[in-house]
């Protein structure tokens, strides 16, 4: 276990969060992809056609950010849209093949970070998604 000072449980998830980001970003740097990235790629594929404002919420980032990603997607040729099927004002967007292609590359990358960090995890992988499923239920009732 890291010896760090016992400030607080924010300050463990900061340090935390922050060596995760550098682990993922060495990982993925040859992929091509950023973490970021490689997560609104992931949600689109596992998630199936969505919109903007769902991504939104799965992802807890701003609306205006995920707007961002998939104007940056959508100029790559990675992002196909469609109407909403019950609201026509709204419109869904999944991966293009292209999208799957370069989602499929950096995944090769990430199941080598993914295996490296679970495999070192000194608990079930179970009960860390749902301690950090706890964190972020409490962080997003935290937010109102």
């Amino acid at each position: 276990m890291t010896n760090r000072p016992d400030i607080s449980l924010l300050f463990d998830l900061f340090v935390t969060a922050q060596r995760m980001r550098r682990v993922l970003s060495e990982g993925l740097l040859a992929s091509g992809m950023r973490p970021d990235e490689y997560a609104v790629y992931s949600l689109l594929l596992e998630g199936g056609p969505m919109t903007a404002s769902d991504m939104s919420k799965h992802l807890g980032l701003p609306l205006s950010t995920v707007l961002d990603y998939l104007r940056t997607m959508t100029a790559a040729g990675h992002i196909t849209k469609a109407a909403h099927p019950s609201d026509g004002r709204a419109l869904v967007v999944s991966l293009s093949r292209s999208g799957v292609a370069m989602h499929r590359r950096a995944h090769a990358h990430w199941e080598v970070v993914r295996k490296r960090v679970e495999g070192n995890l000194e608990m079930p992988i179970a009960q860390a998604r749902l301690a950090l499923r706890a964190i972020d239920d409490a962080a997003s009732r935290a937010l109102g």
